[in-house]
């Protein structure tokens, strides 16, 4: 087993290190990464974004952050005054915060200040702070069905002005908010709110559901500039200092070391190097295994017998029948088929878990349902009357299946 290792590794090597050199010839698409970083001129990079910013600002000097919020924002009270507010913008494609982090962004915004976050997902964490929510299937399912078209994003500025490029749609968007403190400042292509303004305290927040609405390729794209610029005219005017976030640009957070104040530095980003470097016995101990490794492989570079295969196990081939099974009843577009099996299985649920009889569904059943599983009596109510809406329909809709699905899902949740 060691030799066998010990080839595969060496294999591995000259494998990466070839693949390495061949590498730039065969890259003839452009990379797809969102980014949203200032200076990434990639088709979804932050380049145009970060210049359309600064020169609607005056070409104001823009502050680039990299650490997380609650340490930017101790930083920021040193010099902040209360008269003048300041600008954060954070553009990426997932945001991920911790308890911390939120809390700081919301006592930012609560001290007079405005933050302008446009992101793909946000983090429970923040949305349960600024009681909102935010609603990401069907872009998700477009995604996952590799679904691109002319998709369209319109701003209640300049008329209701439209904007459109070839992708995959704009399809998040906000909901569950308290209208009184929120007002909508742009729709989808389905025409739900994707941009909004909530006031918080003396500051404002802007939230925006599209990311891809400030990459390089939206925006060089016919005159979509213009929305950039039509979604800032609600921005307020001569902010005393801007913020342009590089720390949440589409990365993976590990939990991060704290360190006697919880001050964030560099070094105490957790990573298993780290670790080893920090400690001496531990770093000999690696040191020391690399170079036995490096030593058996050169030692048994010359193979003393033939390799014997390896008989493979026997794969177990169910879930991926049942993804194969799924993916042909989407590509077949036979949603009245699926909306059956949804409703089938979750009745099975009810069965099992609640040991309900399905066989009369009246207002005694929805009442008893919703006092052992704790779900409100409207949404259970709701529920089923979308189950008894797609029984009955002999053609199901993707947005109708969309919603049998959501609404499932939240009972299940609750």
């Amino acid at each position: 087993m060691i030799k066998r290792f010990a080839y595969y590794t060496c294999l591995l090597i000259f494998t990466c290190v070839a693949g390495c050199k061949q590498l730039p010839e065969k890259r003839l698409l452009p990379l797809l990464n969102e980014t949203y970083r200032e200076n990434d001129k990639k088709p979804f990079g932050g380049y145009v974004a970060h210049s359309i910013f600064k020169s609607t600002f005056n070409n104001r000097y823009i502050d680039v952050n990299e650490k997380p919020f609650d340490d930017a924002w101790d930083d920021m009270k040193d010099y902040s005054v209360n008269t003048q507010y300041s600008l954060f913008i954070l553009l990426t494609k997932n945001l991920q915060v911790n308890q911390s982090e939120a809390d700081a962004m919301v006592s930012f915004i609560e001290a007079g200040n405005d933050m302008f976050i446009a992101t793909d997902y946000i983090d429970s964490n923040l949305l349960g702070k600024i009681k909102c929510e935010m609603e990401r299937m069907g872009e998700i399912v477009s995604e996952v069905a590799g679904k691109m078209h002319e998709t369209t994003i319109s701003t209640d500025v300049g008329n209701g002005s439209s904007y459109q490029y070839y992708y995959y749609p704009f399809l998040n968007y906000f909901s569950g908010y308290d209208s009184g403190q929120v007002k909508v400042l742009g729709t989808n292509e389905i025409n739900k709110p994707n941009y909004i303004i909530l006031f918080i305290g003396k500051g404002r927040l802007y939230l925006h559901a599209a990311p891809r609405a400030f990459s390089n390729y939206f925006l060089l794209t016919g005159n979509n500039a213009g929305y950039l610029e039509n979604a800032l005219s609600y921005v307020r005017s001569e902010p005393k200092n801007i913020f342009w976030d590089e720390y949440y640009k589409n990365k993976i957070f590990s939990k991060r070391i704290r360190s006697g104040g919880d001050s964030y530095s560099p070094q105490n980003d957790f990573s298993p190097f780290n670790v080893i470097n920090k400690n001496p016995p531990l770093r000999w101990a690696f040191w020391l295994a690399v170079i036995a490794l490096l030593l058996y492989i050169l030692s048994n570079i010359k193979r003393k017998q033939r390799i014997i295969n390896e008989i493979q196990p026997n794969i177990n081939t169910t879930v991926t029948f049942t993804e194969t099974v799924g993916m042909l009843y989407l590509q077949k577009k036979n949603n009245k088929n699926i909306s059956e099996k949804m409703i089938t299985y979750f009745y099975e649920h009810i069965r099992n878990k609640y040991f309900l009889n399905m066989n009369q569904v009246n207002k005694e059943f929805i009442n008893t349902l919703s006092a052992k599983s704790g779900v409100p009596i409207e949404l259970t109510q709701k529920l089923f009357n979308t189950i008894e809406h797609v029984q009955t329909e002999e053609n199901v809709s993707e947005m109708e299946l969309l919603s049998l699905n959501e609404l499932i899902q939240n009972f299940y949740k609750k």
